[in-house]
Parts: structure tokens; C-alpha cells; sequence
């Protein structure tokens, strides 16, 4: 048994949940994936994972040895990846986890252009609406909400905190605009939040913020939701600048109250490209980055 094979493996397991995934991830079935793990654990005379039917999860013993391995593993992947790209072009596979609506946007339509230019680099795209993301074993790259705190990682801003109260020209056909805040009530207000999270809208002008509780007919954990539903006219949507600009410049949207800065409560954040803290980025993505940034700057200023 080739034990580092196994060890990274087994940190596959813990990152994506399964070891189906996991195996995927390397080019292994889940057989030979699932022998592998049971003849590290023999070897190591140590049970790493619970297993059911239908999940998998780490145990204590198993945790404790993930933490122990990770650094190592990510300082081996990053020496190999620095080695084998300082003489050659951009190349190898560049796994993104990024926020679902930003994904779909801004990086799967820029993904033909990418792969013209850098023909050698394949992409493992993973899309989420969890909001605190963040690169891991088997992730290059994660695009999420928020600049992160942690030591270890650094990262590039790639949009504007910027959020546009809008609705479409027939929303508006029969309702009039509001006039001011005291209106929202209304209105029908398409509201976005996670389980349990209150409908309220952030209002800050002049160093002063007020709340305000919304109601509607629409609530949900996706823009991609809110944004359709506000261009088929169901009413008013608060949403990221960089998801509606191309609706607003083609009139598919109209904005209201451009001169207030406002935010669906808890989501105020600009998103963020965020990685590993290394002394030298890897080819596939610095060249990634540098395409996504000049794709933004083109549709986005």
C-alpha cells in the first residue's frame, strides 16, 4: 500500500463528504477507493471513518490525523505545482468553489474563452449557496462573500459591496415607485435569506441606518430566483449590482433610491476571490484570476 496515496485520499473523503467523491476527485472507483481507506485504517490500527448506507463521517482519531497531515499535504501539492510550472504554460486541473449566482454569471460564461486561451488547463467548478466558503484539500480557489480573517489565506476583491432596489417596467406599470422607504409596505418586496433569517432590508444615508421589515410573496436562499422573478414582474428585489447591471443597462430592470446605500440584513459583503497563502501563485490560477478580473472590469465598469 502506497501510504501517502492513501492518507491523500482519506483527506479527499474528509473535504467532500463521500467516497465516491473522493475517488472521482483521484481517478478511482469507490471499490478500489473504499479498499484503500480500510487497508490504511488496518495499517494504522485506527478506525478514520464512520460509515452508513447512506453517509460518511470522520471519527475523533480520524479528525486528529487530518489536521496533523493537511499542512503537509497542501505544502507537497504547492512544491510540485511551483516545480512543475516554472518551465512549462499554465496546465493540470483548477477546482473552484465559488457562490452559486456568481458562478453561473461570471464564471461559466467566461470558461470558452478561458480554455482557448489556456488549452492545458481543465476545470472542476463547484457551485454553493453557502456563504462562508473557503479553499481546502481538493480546492484551488474559493469565489465567496466576504474577505476572510484567516492567516493562512490570502485573496482579491472582484466586486463592489453595491446592492440595487429594483423591478421590472411592468411592475412598475401597475405600482407606482416608491417614494421613500416608509412605502415598501406597499409593496410586494422578493426577499432573500437562509432558514429562519427575517425578512429586513438595511437602509444607511448620512452615518445613520434604519431597519426595515419587508413582506412579499417570494422569499428565497437564491438570486438567480429573486433576479427571474423581478424581470417576469412580481415585484421588488434588493440585489447585487454585479447580478442585474446588464438588466439595468438594457432596461430590463429599473433601480430605485440610487442615492441610499441598502442591503438585504447579513449580506452587505463584496465577493471575494480567496486561496492559499503561498509565496508564488500557481500558473492555472494566476492565469484564472487574471481572466476573471479582466472579464469583470469589461462588463462590471
Amino acid at each position: 500500500m502506497d501510504r501517502l496515496q492513501a492518507l491523500q485520499l482519506f483527506a479527499r473523503v474528509v473535504e467532500r463528504g463521500t467516497i465516491s467523491a473522493a475517488g472521482r476527485s483521484l481517478g478511482l472507483s469507490k471499490t478500489v477507493a473504499s479498499k484503500r481507506l480500510q487497508d490504511l485504517e488496518a495499517d494504522l490500527s485506527i478506525g478514520l471513518l464512520n460509515r452508513t448506507t447512506r453517509h460518511v463521517s470522520v471519527t475523533e482519531a480520524g479528525q486528529a490525523l487530518y489536521d496533523r497531515i493537511i499542512p503537509m499535504i497542501r505544502d507537497m501539492d504547492a512544491i510540485i505545482e511551483q516545480i512543475s510550472e516554472s518551465t512549462e504554460a499554465p496546465s493540470g486541473v483548477l477546482r473552484i468553489l465559488a457562490r452559486r449566482s456568481f458562478g453561473m454569471l461570471h464564471i461559466v460564461p467566461t470558461l470558452p474563452s478561458f480554455r482557448a486561451e489556456y488549452p492545458e488547463v481543465s476545470v472542476d467548478l463547484h457551485l454553493t449557496e453557502t456563504v462562508e466558503i473557503a479553499p481546502s484539500y481538493g480546492t484551488d480557489i474559493a469565489i465567496r462573500l466576504g474577505q476572510p480573517t484567516e492567516k493562512s489565506l490570502d485573496w482579491q476583491r472582484l466586486t463592489t459591496d453595491r446592492r440595487m432596489l429594483c423591478a421590472s417596467p411592468e411592475y412598475f406599470r401597475h405600482h407606482a415607485p416608491p417614494a421613500d422607504l416608509s412605502d415598501l409596505d406597499r409593496h410586494n418586496c422578493l426577499t432573500y435569506g437562509q432558514e429562519a433569517e427575517p425578512a429586513v432590508w438595511v437602509s444607511e444615508h448620512l452615518g445613520k441606518r434604519r431597519d426595515i421589515v419587508v413582506t412579499g410573496s417570494l422569499r428565497s436562499n437564491s438570486g438567480e430566483v429573486l433576479r427571474q422573478a423581478a424581470l417576469d414582474g412580481l415585484g421588488l428585489a434588493l440585489l447585487p449590482e454585479w447580478m442585474i447591471a446588464w438588466d439595468v443597462a438594457a432596461g430590463r430592470l429599473q433601480i430605485c433610491f440610487d442615492d441610499l446605500r441598502l442591503y438585504p440584513a447579513g449580506y452587505s459583503a463584496e465577493i471575494y476571490a480567496v486561496y492559499r497563502r503561498v509565496s508564488r501563485l500557481p500558473g492555472k490560477l494566476e492565469a484564472f484570476l487574471g481572466h476573471l478580473q479582466r472579464h469583470l472590469g469589461t462588463h462590471l465598469n
